[in-house]
């Protein structure tokens, strides 16, 4: 295995979308949704352990996770896990550990991926073979490059990405990130063939991401390197890391970076890939009846005249349905949700209702 090659897994999300199975104090990334034996952090895990050495895969997650974090991937280098003192968004952990890669090996590249999503090898693409291609092209051309794969449908709970010229076999320069598109453009960027989903794979070295986010911080440019040299010194971990969290936008990567830089690629995967960040996409992974129900996790229900429908029950439990087309019925713990596919943003509303009306204990 090459030593240069590193791996961040980011892990400290709290997966409103996929409520009420992704709770709190346990969130999507830490459960097994499809009934695979291994919850999305271990796959996500067991997936880069196939080409980058397990002394080079890093954990970034929020305090209240490190024990899960360690009880699900004991092996886990105890100096690999990365502990956030505050929950931000995706630029705050790839900043921190770009930091801390740049200072242990300076010759490093590194994948900076999300623990929530399905990823399959098939005969159009091996996944391990595309990324030690995209951390190859970063290495030599110190350029960020990000991942993208064919959309499937108008999707419009995914970003999109837009190709432009060739840069080199199967990567090509970005033109434009449009993040989560409304019905009518997500159909028009389909139907194009220049976007590609975003799937929030980036691939670059720890070296050409700093010196890009100093180039667009603007404000926090002079900090941003004060926090580098303090951090790269040695000087007080905690009291950098803090700093860095509390100042810099709670922004993605893509708004924050990407979409300001002139150096940003894209490079088309073949590979079998999806975003389990909605129950709509953990219903299009899952194995169906010949009606289209999904049972998953090896749920049981007795359905009557029902298609297309999701159920994820807990384990003894039995739910008998009647007429039902395109919902999801789902029960963990002390909440039951049974509402229509297809509307990602309405189980955020329901969370937050259930938050004021009902208590946080249902959360």
């Amino acid at each position: 295995m090459n030593k240069n090659y590193y791996c961040v897994i980011l892990a400290g999300g709290v997966g409103t979308r996929i409520w009420p199975v992704s709770r709190q104090n346990r969130p999507k990334q830490f459960i097994d949704l499809l009934g695979t034996g291994e919850t999305l952090l271990q796959s996500t895990y067991k997936r880069f352990l196939k080409f980058i050495a397990p002394e080079n895969i890093i954990v970034t997650t929020n305090n209240d996770y490190a024990d899960i974090v360690r009880e699900q991937l004991p092996d886990l280098l105890p100096e690999n896990l990365m502990l956030e003192p505050m929950r931000r968004n995706t630029v705050p952990p790839v900043t921190w550990a770009s930091a801390e890669i740049s200072r242990r090996n300076p010759d490093a590249v590194m994948v900076v991926t999300p623990s929530d999503q399905n990823i399959t090898d098939n005969a159009l693409g091996c996944f391990a073979e595309e990324m030690e291609q995209g951390l190859d092209y970063a290495q030599r051309q110190q350029r960020l490059l990000t991942v993208g794969v064919t959309p499937s449908r108008a999707e419009t709970a995914y970003g999109y990405i837009q190709m432009s010229m060739k840069m080199a076999p199967n990567i090509y320069k970005v033109q434009t990130f449009t993040e989560k598109p409304q019905d009518e453009f997500a159909k028009i960027f389909y139907e194009s063939g220049e976007f590609l989903w975003n799937t929030g794979l980036f691939i670059w070295s720890p070296k050409a991401f700093l010196n890009a986010l100093n180039d667009v911080s603007g404000d926090y440019s002079a900090m941003i390197k004060d926090v580098q040299v303090r951090y790269s010194s040695g000087q007080n971990a905690d009291e950098v890391v803090s700093e860095l969290y509390s100042k810099l936008p709670n922004m993605t990567l893509e708004q924050t970076v990407l979409e300001k830089v002139e150096d940003a690629d894209v490079m088309l995967g073949h590979f079998g890939w999806a975003d389990l960040g909605t129950w709509d996409s953990v219903f299009i992974n899952a194995p169906k009846s010949s009606t289209g129900n999904a049972l998953v996790n090896n749920s049981k229900a007795v359905l009557y005249d029902c298609n297309d429908c999701l159920v994820r029950l807990p384990e003894g439990h039995v739910a008998v349905l009647q007429g039902l087309s395109d919902y999801i019925v789902v029960e963990e713990g002390n909440v039951i949700l049974v509402c229509k596919k297809g509307d990602q943003s309405v189980i955020r509303s329901f969370v937050n209702n259930a938050q004021l009306d009902l208590g946080s204990e249902f959360l």
